[in-house]
């Protein structure tokens, strides 16, 4: 049964605590923010993403889990290893712009796709909040969000692929709360609720976070990251 754990500072991101995500949560509030430099048509992040990276979410009720999430998606033309596939493969893959916020030295990169599945329209994120923005270094993903939204994001990229074709790790969208209760232990009928992990494997220490959004018991939206620091 996992274990509630204390409520996260929006300094952290609402993610649990690396050195790497907490570097990256002081660049995030200026990269939100008007200050930040832009790319790509001036993008912003929005939806979940953005209530994540801003400290939105560090209010939701948050339980650890022992066992960690396997950290593939596998589509039909890549499959996508949090923490080290990178955003240049995601775009070899789907397509689309890659957009880029910065702040000083470190920056925030993303590709996002809209489309239409099962009639309802859905945008899906990769992102890569650990850039630094002189090189352009560190584009590895380490942040994958899917969520439900009323209508296309004028910042996404059209998708075009099927997320039925997918495999993710973890309950997604279209899953119910018994789903995360039974993985995770608990789940409420609605709302934002985290779950999140931290361990080690055999040469390094691995920080994982989940975000979801729930609505009449059923998974409207999700946010997986995962950080590997030595």
């Amino acid at each position: 049964m996992p274990k509630k754990i204390a409520k996260i500072a929006a300094s952290d991101e609402g993610h649990v605590v690396s050195t790497r995500l907490l570097t990256g949560a002081l660049a995030t509030a200026l990269l939100l923010s008007s200050a930040g430099s832009m790319s790509a048509k001036d993008s912003r992040l929005s939806g979940l993403p953005s209530m994540i990276l801003g400290g939105q979410t560090a209010e939701a009720p948050t339980y650890n889990f022992e066992q960690p999430f396997v950290e593939e998606v596998k589509a039909p033309t890549i499959t996508i290893v949090l923490d080290k596939t990178t955003l240049d493969d995601i775009k070899a893959a789907f397509g689309g712009e890659v957009r880029i916020r910065s702040a000083g030295d470190v920056a925030v990169g993303w590709l996002c796709y809209t489309f239409a599945s099962q009639s309802a329209q859905r945008d899906v994120w990769f992102i890569a909040n650990d850039m630094q923005a002189g090189s352009g270094a560190g584009q590895v993903v380490n942040m994958i969000a899917v969520e439900e939204v009323a209508e296309d994001q004028p910042d996404c990229d059209k998708g075009q692929f099927d997320l039925a074709d997918w495999t993710i790790p973890v309950p997604t969208l279209g899953d119910d709360k018994a789903s995360l209760h039974q993985r995770f232990g608990n789940a409420p009928e609605s709302g934002l609720v985290r779950y999140a992990h931290e361990g080690a494997s055999a040469d390094a220490q691995i920080s994982q976070s989940l975000v979801y959004r729930l609505k009449d018991g059923k998974i409207d939206a999700v946010a997986f990251t995962q950080i590997k620091s030595k």
